[in-house]
């Protein structure tokens, strides 16, 4: 039998569990010394635009909590892409009844060009009511207007504009993200794994990457300053399947400054099925590597602080590591089982005994008991104590799904297939 030696990829999965757990100390300590922003009597216009493609099961729900925020200098604008469904009746009805809301019909000559498309639309909208002087503005100008990107599914806390608003005190902030979480975690167990990957892991990586200034926008609950959008030109938004990874990449080269707020939610709905999932996936890794066109400009981009420049381009090539851990992982299973024969060398100078089996421990289980830790102290929807080894067990199989999601998308890219369909809704409650 043929013996595989491990040692370099076991060396590459040692590094990715050092780099997350360094986050997590990094975070710790920063919390303790990092106060919440104070509220310093700055009131910005909040356009809160909401991207509308037969969203009948979710519109009504949304524009709700949206209706609820405490904070009065807004307007709701549904973005109505073409729907065939009861989608813009829906929103016309709430229009009709709240002057803050707003519905905005694209017709089929434009309709189904993407999400991008759908956003620069808006922004055009937004900057001709600026130019006009909108009376509703009160005289704000373009540094004095935020742009939030809100998905048909997604379901704002009540505080959350003037939490954020908070934040743009700063003038060279262009652009906030706040947490997301699961409006039906509790419909399975795939739902539940989706509220820990983005409440134990994703929010717990943005808000230790806000002190590097590479935090990544996301497309629910993105908040981006007018002026920052005016400064990338005429369609800040583009065709990337990720065009609020590419947005964020394109404000930081340019000199604006992403934060992340960690007191706010966005609640949206999971996918209740793994082909969704896959699919869902599989366009977010696929627009992954689609920008990484930013990387070679970022990195000479010598205006940029270089802890920005090497914490983005960490995250940007961290994308193919899920392969390669993955890979490892499977290895050593298969290793263990006796269906394979390894070898490594790794960790040769670490005394054998208690010492090494503590460190092989750590690099096991470290991140995931960080994450499940996380996910216990901010969820809506805590686990019983006595299934966290469970759900363990469970998670750790789940992250496979990125594995599948990854190797689609290189078959995609090798057949430069680049469209996508959107995420299927189902019908949705009131989440906050």
């Amino acid at each position: 039998m043929k013996v595989l030696d491990l040692t370099v990829l076991n060396y590459v999965v040692a590094a990715v569990v050092i780099y997350y757990m360094a986050l997590w100390l990094h975070l710790t300590v920063r919390r303790m010394l990092v106060p919440y922003p104070e509220d310093r009597g700055y009131r910005p216009f909040f356009f809160i635009v909401i991207p509308a493609h037969n969203e009948e099961a979710v519109i009504g729900h949304t524009i709700q909590s949206l209706l609820k925020q405490d904070y009065p200098h807004r307007i709701i604008m549904v973005m109505n892409d073409g729907s065939k469904d009861a989608t813009s009746a829906i929103a016309h009805e709430f229009a009709d009844e709240y002057p803050e809301v707003m519905v905005v019909d694209r017709g089929p000559d434009i309709a189904g060009r993407g999400k991008g498309a759908v956003l620069n639309h808006a922004f055009e909208i937004i900057r001709g009511l600026v130019d006009g002087h909108d009376e509703r503005l009160e005289g704000r100008g373009a540094d004095d207007i935020i742009i939030t990107i809100t998905d048909a599914d997604g379901q704002l806390e009540s505080h959350t504009l003037s939490s954020c608003a908070r934040y743009f005190t700063e003038p060279d902030v262009g652009g906030l993200q706040i947490g997301v979480r699961i409006a039906n975690a509790g419909t399975n167990l795939l739902t539940r794994m989706q509220d820990i990957e983005f409440v134990g892991f994703s929010a717990f990586v943005q808000e230790a990457r806000d002190a590097f200034g590479s935090v990544g926008l996301g497309g629910n609950g993105q908040f981006t300053r007018l002026s920052a959008l005016i400064s990338l030109g005429y369609a800040p938004w583009t065709d990337c399947l990720t065009e609020d990874l590419d947005l964020g990449l394109s404000l930081v080269q340019v000199g604006w400054r992403i934060r992340f707020n960690p007191n706010a939610y966005v609640a949206q709905q999971a996918v209740t099925s793994l082909h969704p999932l896959f699919r869902q996936r599989t366009r977010w890794v696929q627009g992954h590597y689609q920008c990484w066109r930013h990387l070679p400009l970022l990195l000479k981009r010598k205006d940029v602080p270089l802890q920005t420049r090497v914490d983005l381009a960490l995250y940007l090539v961290l994308v193919v590591f899920v392969v390669l851990v993955s890979a490892g992982m499977l290895f050593s299973m298969l290793s263990t089982a006796g269906l394979i024969a390894t070898t490594s060398t790794a960790f040769h100078f670490v005394p054998e005994g208690i010492v090494r089996n503590a460190l092989i421990l750590f690099l096991s289980f470290g991140p995931l008991t960080v994450f499940l830790l996380t996910y216990q102290a901010r969820t809506a929807f805590p686990m019983p104590v006595r299934w966290l080894p469970a759900y363990a067990v469970v998670f750790a199989v789940y992250t496979y799904a990125w594995l599948v999601a990854t190797l689609w998308a290189w078959s995609r890219i090798v057949l430069k297939r680049g469209s996508w369909a959107k995420t299927a809704r189902v019908d949705s409650e009131a989440a906050v």
